[in-house]
């Protein structure tokens, strides 16, 4: 299942056209847009997309000078987009997984995804049987287990602003904020909306900085002050700003123990 989709176009109405239909196939998938090459590369290093829909002509830089810059064997499946056959041939050079001529059809585009969907899923399934092989010859030669290599965690995340893309420090937000596939992030600053669900993010974020509070909402430990007692229940959280936010009973004990010796 491919659920982080990033789409790369200068033309605002072609990334729309795509992320409508990328939702036709994985209505909940989340979604990243970038306008140029330079944006694509920041948002591939630092969100891993699963999926990338890369335009090829583009001022300032095109495709292939993203997928040079990432490096082949570091590129997410990716699907060009162009008005132009004549790139075609150059970029299956690219280890595309499909080529989409303008205008395509929902049935084109419905290809597309099915060739980046299995090779997605033949990738996972390739790292697994590798980990695991290790893993076998460890265990056979009696010594100890490798650890799980930890998730990448971002240090920045990118939010789009009309038709400007924003790369908001995470150590900035103070606490998020979901509604249904869309999260809040609040900063002491300003704040920034982004379609993703919370527990998409959760999964992002570090947990030695971050805790979920209530099933909507997530904090960053260092800005919590202090914690009253509420109703049926429930706590009162209330942050260094002064924002009062509610601890639902299910939570209080994890969120209690994240607490435990910060000052």
């Amino acid at each position: 299942m491919l659920e982080r989709v990033l789409i790369v176009d200068d033309e605002p109405l072609a990334r729309q056209r795509v992320a409508r239909l990328v939702h036709t196939r994985q209505p909940g998938a989340a979604l990243r847009e970038a306008g140029s090459g330079a944006a694509a590369i920041e948002v591939i290093t630092a969100w891993a997309p699963q999926v990338v829909f890369l335009d090829i002509q583009m001022p300032g830089g095109d495709g292939f000078s993203v997928v040079e810059a990432v490096g082949v064997d570091r590129m997410p499946p990716t699907v060009f987009v162009t008005a132009y056959d004549a790139h075609a041939l150059r970029a299956f050079d690219a280890a595309a997984v499909d080529y989409l001529l303008k205008p395509f059809d929902e049935a084109r585009f419905a290809a597309a995804w099915s060739r980046a969907e299995r090779l997605h899923a033949s990738r996972a399934l390739i790292g697994e049987a590798t980990r695991l092989s290790a893993l076998l010859e460890i265990v056979a030669r009696g010594a100890a287990a490798p650890p799980t290599p930890a998730p990448e965690i971002p240090t920045r995340i990118m939010v789009r602003a009309g038709e400007r893309s924003i790369f908001v420090p995470v150590e900035s937000v103070r606490w998020m904020q979901s509604d249904g596939n869309y999260v809040t992030l609040h900063t002491a600053d300003a704040t920034y909306t982004l379609r993703e669900t919370l527990t998409a993010m959760e999964a992002r974020l570090d947990p030695a900085r971050f805790v979920r509070i209530h099933r909507r909402v997530i904090v960053a430990l260092d800005e919590v002050l202090e914690l009253q007692p509420w109703f049926a229940g429930d706590q009162l959280l209330i942050l260094r700003d002064g924002t009062r936010l509610r601890v639902t009973r299910s939570r209080r004990a994890h969120v209690a123990e994240r607490l435990v010796g910060r000052a």
